[in-house]
């Protein structure tokens, strides 16, 4: 009677194959996942940088607008908005007089009235939108001081501005048969971000309809007896 043969210690190459075939999945089951999370944490970032970005914006040009005024003294100090497209997306240009506290930004004079505006450019893409922001400072004097311009928001898909009149929401001011220098009641910034998220904020003017009462150089004019 013949024993069977007796097997020595080791694995088959069928088994090292068969065995190196199952580590393969599994890493690339690992390596899957690790880069699936990377991507999501990338998509993550991306979006509270976006929306980060916006409410930064939305709470500048809201803390501007609550400070406009208009003086019927000085034609120059009247808020204007005018609606256009930019590679078909809405681009407003807002401009306004406002009082502002100094920013302590040195190399410049501490001014309480200011010129800001706000408007749109092509961004470095070609295709998306940047909002950028322009002040002067002490816009009234006749030696006036060089304005200064910075970005505000980047890879946008629009920017709109509406104001209220007291009876409808229009694009473009000042309206035909209101002074030149009338104030709206209230303003509405809508930004739509990179991924087409819409956010609109709606600002009160408190010295809409105080346009008489604001001094040649910015100051409010002191209540009579």
């Amino acid at each position: 009677m013949t024993r069977p043969p007796v097997r020595r210690g080791g694995f088959t190459l069928l088994e090292i194959l068969l065995a190196l075939s199952v580590l393969s999945v599994l890493l690339l089951l690992l390596l899957s996942s690790f880069t699936g999370a990377v991507r999501v944490r990338e998509t993550l970032s991306s979006r509270a940088r976006g929306f980060r970005q916006v409410r930064l914006v939305l709470d500048r040009v809201g803390t501007d607008l609550m400070g406009a005024f208009a003086t019927t003294v000085r034609e120059e100090s009247a808020l204007t908005l005018h609606e256009d497209e930019l590679s078909g997306k809405p681009a407003a240009t807002l401009a306004f007089t406002a009082f502002q506290l100094p920013d302590g930004d040195i190399g410049h004079p501490p001014a309480e009235v200011v010129k800001i505006k706000y408007f749109p450019r092509i961004g470095s893409d070609g295709v998306s939108l940047e909002l950028h922001r322009e002040q002067s400072d002490l816009p009234f004097i006749e030696n006036k001081i060089a304005s200064r311009e910075r970005p505000m928001a980047e890879g946008l898909r629009g920017f709109r501005v509406e104001l209220y009149d007291g009876s409808a929401w229009v694009k473009e001011w000042p309206t035909a048969g209101r002074p030149k220098t009338a104030l709206p009641k209230k303003a509405a910034v809508t930004l739509v971000d990179a991924h087409g998220e819409t956010y609109r904020r709606e600002i009160a003017i408190p010295l809409a309809g105080q346009e008489g009462n604001v001094t040649y150089s910015g100051r409010r004019r002191p209540a009579g007896p």
